[in-house]
């Protein structure tokens, strides 16, 4: 008891120290104004706040739950006295030794002496710490400054920036730096012209000028200029310009119009010679493919030094009724399939050169996921050049094979909904098993592991160990690439083909699992990846027969948690996220998984059969039936020092029907747990305000769930990362039960039903891998009788649960 009184006073005193520190920050620096917050306000949305805040020069401290701890740490350090001085002093003379010593022996004196800065204060205040942000007016300037400018470039010409600092004088502290920009009435553009001396060129400005990104009436921005020249530089290339570069396009702006209002010509020049007398231009040439050479063994070492055997391969284009041939230059064998190669390249001899391809054929080839090396450089005969043609271009494929094949052994802590354990995995991998590109996975597990059970009693196992459970298991997968007209190459198309086993040793049962699934997937868009897939899982559970005998005594629902089943279906997910379009700003994740299982069978045994209660069976197992929707979404918001405010929300309802009563085990919702509300241990929540009064666990599950996140994650020092969040939600059955009083959904009560949680995380960010930490205690919990289901902050350790994860929980 005095032990953990003695670490809440700590956990209580050591920020508040810090906090001190914090304070003193002006002491120690007399004559500087510390800077408390900056503000942004901005009255045309027009302008992007993201953009501009960027642009802002100083930003106030971090805080940490409203104090700023990392300065705190910063001034402990800072008044801790610096030896520095006095170690270079002794590394110097150490070094002088060593010299004499050794003359001849090189000494890296930078390195030796950057020992003198390691030691407390300098982890202090350079690692754990933040240096105290002051007011410099210098800076303040510089913002406004680049404001002004981004307000220009966006057409916002006579945009004001107004900097006002709010001092507190008592605290010797900028209570707040507030930008406060006036847009004005914007520049937007009348006139477009599109200019060049090369008739080719003026001829494709005029077709395209509808296509034009710039357009009249649109706000001025020089970001859609930028834009407009690459649209046109790669259209250009497209079209068999493989010299034209983005230089040869300027831009004229006249804004002096008087009305708010500005014309903008696009000039394309033209190339030209430069002698000592004179200059002479010329038009743009195209270029025109020639000759594909593969070399699919390419050595940057053995580079013109090996003799190569030549395989003219003759590809049928999509249309069937053409056909290109791509020259292969490889040593002793093909070790892939030129088929497979020549099918991801989409440059065409006889073409014009175009960009587009060229990149398709760089990212088609690199989604084999074999070449380690893929490079496509083209090759002009300038020698063949001749007036009014195309000139020559040979395009040459280098690729270097990654290593076929792999062995691992892995050695991993597992944390299966919430229960911890340690596993030990063999795992074999070909890349590219027949020659064709093809992934073949083969693992192996052993694992141990201690989980819940329903009886305290029950033993252990592994007699001996901190575990009760025990797993073998292997799997099989292979993965394919499609080539089909129903999709394009584009869009990624793989087969994928798993199959394994899994023995399972519990407390009093057994249990086998047999799994095999085949899936499509597919890239639909540049953020939709969607999946169709077709799986059969078969479960056979072998208790004991004390076991056996007192299941037998509980409820449907329990006992049927420990029954066989077999579950055929088939699934669609679409998940879909603008991540990589939006770095660095607000972005959205969206998953939607659809299931159904057993309609296949059904419709076999007759569709009316099972009105009559008759119960069908394959192998003896009856086959489940059941439909599904989960919808998940997330919203993920950077915020200033690397902070992060992330929401999630989700939704999933599993309806079963015809051959079953109950969704299979596996397949039924849990709203508690490491990645959902996490004051609750898994299956520990629920259904509705359902209160149990047995003296056993069991697992809390239903058919409709609802969870509500939201976590803020900052820095804390190096890769040590925090998170603040508040969980909320429940499960509920689809009808009413006697097991489960008050379990069943009901749309005018749901609400009220939320269990709500909150607490603290630490994240162990490894680079490789994250570790997570939660601790977390309910504020609500909705199987309390009515009036008392908030719960007090007096005793809130009481219910702290804590919770471990690998990544993040969304």
């Amino acid at each position: 008891m005095n032990s953990r009184l003695l670490t809440y006073c700590l956990i209580a005193v050591l920020p508040l120290v810090l906090m001190l520190e914090g304070c003193s920050t002006t002491r120690r620096h007399p004559g500087k104004i510390l800077l408390a917050d900056t503000k942004l306000i901005i009255d045309n949305n027009a302008l992007d706040y993201y953009d501009l805040d960027g642009l802002i020069r100083q930003h106030e401290n971090r805080r940490f739950v409203g104090m700023r701890l990392h300065t705190g740490v910063y001034n402990l350090g800072e008044s801790m006295k610096d030896r520095t001085a006095k170690k270079e002093a002794r590394i110097k003379k150490k070094i002088q030794r060593k010299k004499s010593r050794h003359p001849n022996k090189y000494i890296n004196e930078q390195k030796e002496l950057e020992k003198a800065k390691r030691g407390m204060r300098s982890w202090l205040m350079n690692t754990v710490g933040e240096e105290p942000v002051f007011l410099d007016s210098g800076l303040t300037r510089q913002s406004v400054l680049q404001m002004e400018l981004y307000c220009k470039k966006h057409g916002f010409f006579n945009a004001e920036i107004q900097d006002t600092v709010v001092y507190n004088r008592k605290k010797n502290k900028a209570k707040k730096v507030e930008y406060r920009i006036l847009a004005g009435i914007p520049f937007t553009i009348k006139n477009i012209d599109f200019v060049s001396a090369d008739p080719n060129i003026s001829s494709y400005l005029i077709s395209e000028k509808k296509n034009s990104l710039i357009q009249t009436g649109e706000i001025y921005n020089e970001d859609v200029l930028e834009s407009e020249r690459i649209r046109i530089n790669d259209d250009l290339k497209n079209l068999g310009y493989f010299a034209f570069s983005q230089s040869y396009i300027r831009y004229e702006v006249d804004s002096g119009l008087g009305t708010n209002q500005l014309n903008i010509k696009v000039i394309i020049n033209r190339p030209f010679v430069q002698t000592k007398d004179s200059t002479a231009f010329y038009n743009h040439r195209k270029y025109k493919v020639r000759k594909i050479s593969v070399f699919p063994d390419f050595s940057v070492t053995d580079e013109g030094k090996m003799v190569y055997d030549t395989l003219a391969f003759v590809k049928h284009l999509r249309n069937k009724t053409e056909t290109d041939t791509i020259y292969f230059l490889f040593q002793d064998r093909m070790r892939v399939k030129p088929k497979v190669i020549a099918r991801k390249i989409f440059i065409r001899t006889g073409n014009y050169f175009n960009l587009n391809n060229a990149n398709k054929t760089q990212a088609e080839l690199s989604s084999l996921n074999i070449f380690k090396y893929i490079n496509i450089r083209f090759v002009p005969d300038t020698a063949a050049i001749s007036h009014g043609q195309p000139v020559p271009l040979d395009a040459i494929v280098e690729l270097s094979l990654s290593p076929v094949q792999a062995i691992n052994v892995e050695v991993e802590g597992t944390n299966s909904s919430g229960n911890l354990g340690t596993a030990g995995n063999l795992v074999y991998k070909n890349r590219n098993l027949f020659r064709g590109a093809e992934q073949f996975n083969f693992k192996f597990k052993g694992g141990l592991e201690f989980q819940k059970t329903i009886f305290e009693e029950e033993n252990d196992v592994i007699n001996g160990l901190p575990f009760n459970s025990a797993e073998i298991s292997s799997e099989v997968g292979l993965t394919t690439p499609v080539n089909s007209r129903w999709f394009t190459q584009s869009s990624h198309p793989m087969l994928k083909y798993t199959t394994g086993f899994s023995y399972q040793l519990r407390p009093n049962y057994e249990r086998y699992i047999s799994h095999l699934k085949a899936s499509l997937e597919w890239k639909e868009s540049a953020t939709t990846v969607m999946q169709f897939y077709l799986p059969i899982n078969l479960v056979r559970i072998l208790p004991d027969s004390l076991f056996a005998e007192r299941i037998s005594q509980f409820s449907r629902t329990i006992r049927y948690s420990y029954e066989d089943h077999f579950i055929p279906g088939f699934g669609f997910t679409m998940v879909s996220s603008n991540q990589a379009l939006r770095k660095n700003k607000p972005f959205t994740y969206k998953k939607i998984t659809f299931e159904q299982a057993g309609v296949t069978l059904w419709m076999g045994n007759g569709f009316n059969s099972w009105r009559q209660g008759e119960i069908f069976r394959v192998l003896g197992i009856n086959y489940s039936q059941y439909v599904k929707l989960d919808i998940d979404v997330r919203y993920y918001k950077p915020w200033l020092n690397e902070t992060m405010f992330v929401s999630r929300a989700f939704f999933g309802i599993g309806l079963p029907y015809g051959n079953s009563s109950l969704l299979p085990f596996e397949k039924s919702y849990s709203a508690s747990g490491s990645n959902d509300i996490r004051a609750w241990k898994f299956r520990s929540l629920g259904p509705g305000t359902y209160s149990d009064t047995a003296d056993f666990e069991f697992d809390r599950t239903g058919d409709i769930s609802l969870v509500l996140n939201f976590e803020y994650r900052f820095p804390i020092i190096s890769w040590f990362n925090g998170a603040l969040f508040v969980d909320a939600g429940n499960v509920w059955l689809k009808n009413a039960s006697d097991e489960f009083p008050g379990g069943e959904f009901k749309l005018n009560s749901f609400y009220k039903q939320f269990g709500v949680g909150t607490g603290f995380g630490l994240r162990l960010d490894f680079d490789f891998f994250i570790f997570r930490i939660d601790a977390s205690f309910p504020l609500r919990d909705p199987s309390s009788p009515a009036g008392e289901t908030w719960v007090g902050f007096d005793k809130p350790f009481n219910g702290t649960t804590l919770s471990f994860g690998i990544g993040y929980p969304f």
